[in-house]
């Protein structure tokens, strides 16, 4: 497969609250495997942890959240969705794809986003700085 054939897409699956975290990582190990399988790259994973439920789910009142970003070729996604729907561990999936545009205006907002982080911190270790010679004085 040409590398241009290939989409740029995002996973988010709620696995069962009841595994514990190695069961989660690999839960989240077949599914990069599968990815790597088919020809596809995984570009970040994110364990986002076990979450309650706005409702039950196969009556299950919490879940650990998975995030899986990728690109692979279109035709992966629906052996992907087969594969969730005869996973047991899997309660619920969502995949979308992201356009050029979306992407180009994902990525600013993360370049922006880590650029006030960074001011922030530097904010506050300047403002550590001044409370620590303020202390300094007074002794």
């Amino acid at each position: 497969m040409n590398k241009k054939e290939h989409k740029h897409y995002e996973t988010t699956f709620i696995v069962d609250s009841i595994f514990e975290d190695d069961r989660v990582d690999s839960i989240v190990n077949k599914y990069s495997n599968f990815f790597k399988k088919n020809e596809g790259e995984v570009l970040k994973t994110e364990k986002w942890g076990r979450r309650k439920l706005a409702y039950s789910i196969k009556k299950k009142g919490a879940g650990s959240y998975v995030s899986i970003e990728f690109t692979c070729d279109p035709s992966v996604i629906a052996k992907l969705e087969r594969a969730y729907h005869l996973d047991d561990d899997i309660l619920r999936f969502l995949t979308v794809s992201f356009d050029k545009k979306t992407l180009e205006d994902r990525n600013a907002y993360l370049i922006k986003k880590e650029q006030i982080l960074r001011e922030r911190e530097a904010a506050a270790q300047q403002q550590s700085a001044e409370a620590d010679k303020a202390a300094e004085a007074k002794q």
